[in-house]
């Protein structure tokens, strides 16, 4: 609480290991310094970083976090230039701390200065796998929310259909209702998608979303859209969140909305008198989706209204 007003909530958390240079940059959100603990090589050890980086992430003094009030969507070229920033000033790598997805610092603007949302959705989303799930995680950082499938069936396709999900509200801010059903093509059975809290992670923990999670029902299902799905509230102030439903009076970027966003008038109107919100492309490429641990070529995405 600054002089009466809550924190501004953080959207995008980075943690950016270099020398004490990376200290003077001034950069337009909080920030933290920490001293290396002697881990910090392993933070980017799962296989997105060279090991000849990490090596010297490892010995690096420390790290600067950013805590942005942006997410990485309508700010993206906002903290992509602080990132260029810190890049002059030494900076060796980036990991988004609501993913632990880190990449080399060129790596990271290579990705994040594209515009081509497959690659943000690569560069900022990880996938986790239990016995019985398949769940996204990072969505947040674009002020959305993550999908979760049920494991039954070919992983791969399973991972593919989540991520076609993914990029289709990323790419398309579509109308999407709880209840509806969503299909990558046409020839892909529809699956009943509905708007839940997420539960994954506590709510003071950076990869909690406060946006809830799309959970995914299996092929073959119905269409039952529903008005007021559950979904979170907004943090108050830093992390925190609390569950909850939906905030009637919350905007698009704002957590405490139900992430089912009514877009503007004419695209409602469009979306009802038209299924197919993403431009067309080949069922080929849904193939080359399932063969890529985090991205693709976009595709097609088809939602039923009745």
């Amino acid at each position: 609480m600054v002089g009466g007003m809550p924190d501004a909530i953080t959207r995008v958390t980075l943690f950016v290991p270099g020398g004490a240079l990376l200290r003077a940059v001034n950069v337009d959100c909080p920030t933290d310094w920490i001293e290396n603990d002697g881990h910090f090589g392993q933070a980017f050890s799962f296989g997105t970083v060279e090991p000849a980086t990490v090596a010297k992430i490892d010995q690096a003094l420390g790290a600067l976090v950013m805590m942005w009030p942006v997410d990485l969507k309508t700010g993206r070229k906002q903290i992509v230039a602080a990132v260029k920033q810190l890049r002059e000033a030494g900076a060796l790598a980036v990991r988004i701390e609501e993913s632990k997805l880190g990449w080399d610092i060129a790596t990271w603007i290579e990705i994040f200065e594209s515009d081509d949302p497959w690659a943000w959705h690569r560069g900022a989303v990880a996938f986790l796998g239990s016995d019985n799930a398949l769940q996204s995680i990072g969505m947040h950082v674009f002020s959305l929310p993550d999908v979760r499938i049920p494991l039954e069936g070919d992983r791969r396709e399973l991972q593919a259909f989540a991520t076609v999900l993914d990029i289709y509200q990323l790419a398309e801010d579509p109308l999407l209702q709880s209840g509806q059903t969503f299909a990558p093509d046409a020839e892909t059975p529809r699956r009943v998608v509905e708007r839940w809290p997420a539960v994954e992670y506590p709510r003071d923990h950076p990869c909690h979303n406060p946006y809830g999670t799309w959970r995914v029902g299996p092929p073959g299902g119905k269409a039952r859209p529903t008005r007021d799905p559950a979904a979170p509230r907004a943090p108050r102030g830093g992390r925190r969140a609390s569950g909850g439903p939906a905030h009637a009076g919350a905007g698009r970027d704002d957590p405490r909305s139900s992430g089912v966003h009514l877009a503007p008038g004419r695209r409602r109107a469009e979306a009802r008198a038209r299924p197919w919100l993403c431009g067309s492309r080949s069922r080929a490429r849904m193939a080359a989706v399932a063969t890529r641990p985090l991205g693709g070529q976009l595709v097609s995405a088809h939602t039923q209204r009745r």
